[in-house]
């Protein structure tokens, strides 16, 4: 049965909504409760303000309009008192509305009823026919209009104190839920960290166990082993890299036939053989830097290393032939740098400049690296400067020129002297042996494309050295 593969971007976003969204519901509901609250304790005191500002001015005005209604100080007309009982009867409507218990509710009814009792006890003096008889107006004044707002003032003192005790519960209840929110806030939070130490607990281990079976397993390829697997993963991006490993090993195993089999040659294959070896320490080194990288968990770097790694190893194999594009050397070339820039960033960098026209023109493979990998290790590592290679290439004529240059160390009189000789003789003299593989690069050039072909080399102690491949600009397939 096939395991179900997560990637670890997976298990994260999996984790953070496991987090996360309790953290929003807790969040959610504080925000409700205390925003509810808040417009129930909001409200009640604003009844309590509009209660207060009516209790305070109510009985005054009314009294007051009616007693200089009543000594015919003012018409009715002028006063209209009328208008202030409506006014009034819209608050208590108001309030009435937004006033949740029922008893105060009650208290709002019986005061709309007062009101509609002195609406009636104030028709019937306008209506009066005593009007101007000031003993019998106050007489109506004490008994019908000033008794009525006494009872509409004390029923309003009444509703007053009630909502202020309903205030008082109100703030009570709210400390009460406010306590229980932080209780649950507490709660959650220990679940939060309960499950974050127990998640983080197992994902490491999930993460760290498949790595290191993996650096286990490159351990033993920098051995010499390729008869083993990498190991399995439920992790999408170890499993990624695992096959990476395993297509690379597989590789590595079919350059090495291929290394076996070119040993039987004669000495022009085993010259070319040259070409085709891996170099162990390249490897290694190349293996231990991906296990480096692995163990810091920079996977897309890891990729990036084994991609090129590959395709250095392919371009390498070229299918057994023995000629390859001038574009496919510099894929080649590139792909070399790229793992060499990996290990040496600090001290490294370097510039590919092909005129496009000589791109599709043949070239025997591994030309260009053996003096790559001379001009890093011996003129740049051994340079206390940013280290610069540039490789380049154009045709001029029939012939086609490619040119490696570094600012590296450089070379003093005599080893260039050297060194040219070992070029123009070939490989016979191997006491120098930094300019071996150039010296079979160049042998190998005159052997495919006569005396006229080959490389030269020039240095300057303290300043670099410069190596031009000059070969016909043909086209071959093999």
């Amino acid at each position: 049965m096939k395991r179900k593969r997560d990637s670890i971007k997976a298990k994260i976003r999996s984790m953070q909504a496991i987090v996360f969204i309790p953290v929003i519901i807790m969040i959610g509901i504080l925000l409700y409760v205390m925003a509810w609250q808040n417009e129930q304790y909001r409200q009640s005191i604003r009844n309590l303000t509009m209660a207060t500002e009516f209790n305070f001015d109510f009985k005054s005005n009314i009294d007051y309009k009616m007693y200089r209604i009543a000594i015919g100080a003012d018409s009715f007309d002028s006063l209209n008192p009328y208008e202030d009982l409506e006014s009034y009867r819209k608050l208590f409507e108001q309030l009435k509305d937004s006033t949740p218990q029922e008893s105060s509710k009650k208290g709002l009814d019986g005061i709309l009823v007062l009101i509609g009792i002195l609406e009636k006890r104030i028709e019937d003096i306008r209506t009066s026919s005593v009007i101007g008889d000031y003993d019998r107006n106050m007489e109506r004044l004490d008994k019908d209009i000033y008794v009525i707002t006494d009872l509409i003032e004390e029923t309003m003192s009444d509703y007053i104190y009630s909502e202020t005790n309903n205030l008082e519960a109100m703030r009570k209840k709210l400390d009460a839920q406010i306590r229980q929110v932080i209780a649950l806030c507490i709660v959650i939070c220990a679940y939060i960290i309960v499950f974050l130490m127990i998640s983080f607990t197992t994902f490491g281990k999930k993460i760290t166990k498949p790595i290191e079976e993996l650096c286990a397993y490159t351990m033993e390829i920098a051995s010499g082993s390729l008869k083993v697997s990498a190991p399995k993963s439920n992790i999408e991006e170890i499993q990624t890299l695992s096959d990476q490993y395993d297509h690379m090993v597989f590789r590595i195993g079919e350059l090495l036939d291929h290394v076996r089999q070119e040993q039987e040659l004669k000495r022009k294959t085993e010259l070319k053989l040259l070409q085709a070896q891996i170099n162990p320490h390249f490897l290694y080194n190349t293996l231990d830097t991906i296990v480096w990288l692995a163990e810091g968990k920079r996977h897309q770097e890891v990729v990036e290393m084994v991609t090129a790694l590959s395709s250095f190893l392919r371009m390498g194999l070229n299918n057994g032939r023995d000629f390859i594009a001038i574009r496919g050397e510099a894929e080649h070339i590139n792909s070399y740098l790229q793992i060499q820039h990996f290990r040496y960033e600090d001290i490294l960098d370097y510039e590919i400049d092909f005129e496009e026209g000589i791109m599709d023109f043949s070239i025997m493979k591994l030309t260009l690296q053996p003096i790559v990998e001379n001009a890093l290790y011996h003129g740049i590592k051994n340079c206390r400067k940013k280290g610069f290679l540039k490789i380049s290439g154009w045709q001029e004529g029939n012939d086609i020129f490619l040119r490696v240059e570094d600012n590296g160390i450089g070379m003093k009189p005599e080893a260039l002297l050297k060194m040219q000789k070992l070029v123009s003789r070939g490989g016979e003299d191997v006491d120098m042996r930094e300019g071996f593989g150039i010296a079979n690069v160049a042998e190998r050039i005159r052997l495919n494309f006569g005396a006229d072909y080959g490389l030269s080399v020039e240095s300057q102690y303290g300043v670099g050295t410069s190596v031009t491949v000059q070969i016909p600009a043909v086209q071959r397939s093999a």
